[in-house]
């Protein structure tokens, strides 16, 4: 799965865009009618399943796995005074008079993860808060102090390494990896591990589990360590276990033929014949269909 860098809405996008914003022309209170329901599912999709600002795989179209965003706040934060909500400084930002008139505005939309979401919560990004007229002209992309997917790249804002490491490329960049937390190692931890974590123990069994969390790490949705850990966690493996099996099933999915699903196969029956099958073992049953 391909990291999201851009959204393009495509002329058969038209009509549902123009339905949307009529729910704003109606004055009409935000809510998740079916013409909004329709573009987070269409925004999916553009997304290519992925988090518009960590990247992580949005794997269903349910409550708890995908949030609609508002880029610029759509109402008031509490306890906003007239200085702080005019005031450009980043600690300041959380305190919002809100931009209503955007609320049903598709361009201010975009999907992420609950966890990018709640931690952007009522963050302003209007790159000029002093000298900003509100009107209900949606502001460029570059008067905005935060990566705008719907004119920028992804890459040219952050750089995302092997090992889910952020690192910004640009002041919007780090706008985004800051307010949404990306910069924090704890929380990182917790928000990968738990979702490798999630899917060795829904697995079951080590085959299962081997295969969910290998294809994972292939297609760059987490990485080796997060894997090995819930398998530790999860299957009550040793680490040494753990990175054995890993690396043989990521090699398969990344370089494998077919003798190496044949090693690997010999390798699960094995294990599920063991409550415990140790590096050495594994490597005494792969060897058994090497020649």
């Amino acid at each position: 799965m391909e990291l999201f860098e851009t959204l393009d809405f495509e002329e058969q996008d038209l009509p549902l865009l123009t339905a949307v914003r009529a729910h704003g022309v109606a004055g009409r209170a935000w809510s998740i009618n079916t013409d909004v329901g329709n573009l987070r599912s269409r925004l999916l999709t553009l997304q290519g399943y992925r988090c518009a600002y960590c990247q992580v795989p949005i794997d269903r179209d349910e409550v708890g796995h995908r949030e609609l965003d508002h880029i610029l706040p759509k109402s008031a934060s509490s306890e906003c005074t007239q200085a702080k909500g005019k005031s450009n400084a980043f600690g300041d930002r959380q305190h919002t008079f809100g931009y209503g008139q955007f609320t049903f505005e598709p361009y201010n939309l975009i999907l992420t993860c609950k966890a990018c979401n709640a931690f952007k919560k009522s963050f302003d990004p209007m790159r000029d808060r002093q000298g900003y007229v509100v009107s209900d002209d949606y502001p460029d992309g570059r008067q905005l102090l935060w990566f705008y997917p719907y004119s920028q790249r992804y890459s040219d804002h952050i750089e995302r390494g092997d090992d889910w490491i952020y690192s910004k490329v640009t002041d919007e960049g780090d706008a985004v990896i800051r307010t949404c937390k990306l910069d924090k190692v704890a929380v990182l931890t917790i928000r990968f591990q738990g979702r490798a974590l999630a899917l060795a123990s829904n697995a079951g069994n080590l085959r299962l589990a081997l295969m969910a969390l290998g294809t994972q790490v292939a297609m760059g949705n987490c990485s080796k360590t997060d894997a090995h850990i819930a398998l530790v966690d999860a299957l009550l493996l040793d680490e040494d276990q753990a990175i054995y099996y890993l690396n043989i099933v990521t090699n398969y999915l990344e370089n494998g033929n077919f003798s190496d699903l044949e090693k690997i196969e010999r390798l699960m029956a094995a294990a599920l014949e063991r409550a415990h099958v140790s590096p050495q073992v594994a490597a005494d049953v792969i060897a058994t269909v090497t020649h």
